[in-house]
């Protein structure tokens, strides 16, 4: 899967000729931060929107795209039946939680089941338990397959391919591994590889910087 990149444009302000001392304040008072040795962060460019859907979290409730506006989330698809990629996602995105915890960093976690017929809110909510997450700021969601499937496709821009298949390999399905931020408007923000420990790094100070 080809990632959007998240290169960032630089600003840069020459310096006005010849430097007057009214010209160099002048500069000096109109000028980015990141001209003055002050390092301001570049923002974040917008990839896209996730979209609508409508699925049901580990307790239950329902789940819109509306319920997490207002709100900075990482999101991340999975099944609790996978025996492979899946289990080290989720202990990536439980480190995430506590990294976020421990530097107060508000961030929400989402966790999409691509495996709806087996991923029940309750076989969810004991997966949850599991692998201790915090349900006040993870959800787990499940609901329809064809809903999951556009909201991987369509909205996150990830690959998501076959139906579980008991004893197929890696059950037959094949789905997207990254974690992807979204900002409090609904907009993709990144993409993350939960192999890489300085990427999920990235991806809180990311997070930081959105308000």
């Amino acid at each position: 899967m080809r990632v959007p990149s998240r290169r960032r444009p630089s600003v840069s302000s020459p310096l006005p000729s010849p430097l007057s001392r009214r010209a160099l304040l002048g500069w000096a008072l109109a000028a980015p931060a990141t001209s003055l040795g002050c390092k301001r962060a570049p923002e974040l460019p917008a990839l896209g929107s996730v979209g609508s859907f409508a699925l049901t979290d580990q307790a239950g409730r329902p789940v819109t795209e509306g319920s997490l506006r207002g709100q900075v989330w990482a999101a991340a698809f999975f099944f609790t039946r996978c025996p492979t990629v899946c289990p080290r996602i989720t202990r990536k995105m439980r480190e995430v939680q506590q990294a976020a915890a421990k530097d107060s960093v508000k961030l929400q976690l989402v966790s999409f089941s691509v495996d709806p017929e087996n991923d029940t809110p309750a076989v969810l909510d004991a997966y949850a338990k599991q692998y201790g997450a915090e349900l006040k700021r993870w959800r787990f969601l499940t609901g329809d397959l064809d809903v999951v499937r556009k909201t991987s496709e369509q909205g996150f821009k990830l690959a998501l391919d076959g139906k579980a298949t008991p004893g197929a390999e890696h059950f037959g399905l094949f789905h997207g591994s990254h974690l992807v931020l979204v900002d409090a408007a609904g907009q993709i923000r990144g993409y993350y590889r939960t192999s890489e420990d300085e990427q999920l790094a990235q991806l809180l100070r990311d997070a930081a910087s959105l308000k």
